[in-house]
């Protein structure tokens, strides 16, 4: 029993130690990256509603013109699976969607596309198109009066 106490100590302390680094405020632990997730309105002719938020944090409604990009950032660790989800209006669809999944997404610089067939994610010169969800959470949605653009 005493070498178990032996090890046990200076291991808890350790964990101790860097748990308290790691969710120091404005540090990157060990365990931390930063993402960047970039969404940008593909839709034919129509602004496009977005909101997004995760369990912690709402980002609040966003409105882009076709061809305009929202982009915001967060860290991610090891411990806690991150998730972003959003809402996505235009005046002939809503839809939801996960836009950033850590368990599904493998990047800290991610592009994503909003067609009206669903969002895909830039992977190098590829598109990884995704179906949208089916489950829809409540959000503010464009109406069809001002959701024409003239171009």
């Amino acid at each position: 029993m005493v070498s178990v106490s032996r090890i046990m100590l200076p291991l808890s302390m350790f964990l101790t130690i860097l748990l308290a680094s790691k969710f120091k405020a404005g540090e990157s632990g060990i365990f931390t990256d930063n993402v960047k997730v970039l969404i940008t309105n593909k839709l034919t002719n129509m602004l496009l509603g977005l909101h997004c938020k995760d369990k912690n944090h709402d980002l609040g409604f966003q409105v882009l013109q076709v061809g305009q990009t929202y982009s915001f950032e967060f860290q991610i660790t090891l411990i806690l699976n991150k998730l972003y989800y959003c809402s996505f209006n235009w005046r002939t669809g809503s839809h939801y969607f996960d836009i950033y999944d850590q368990v599904r997404d493998n990047c800290t610089f991610c592009v994503w596309h909003i067609y009206a067939t669903g969002p895909c994610l830039v992977r190098k010169d590829d598109l990884d198109c995704f179906h949208w969800n089916t489950i829809a959470h409540g959000g503010r949605h464009l109406s069809k009066g001002n959701n024409t653009l003239e171009v």
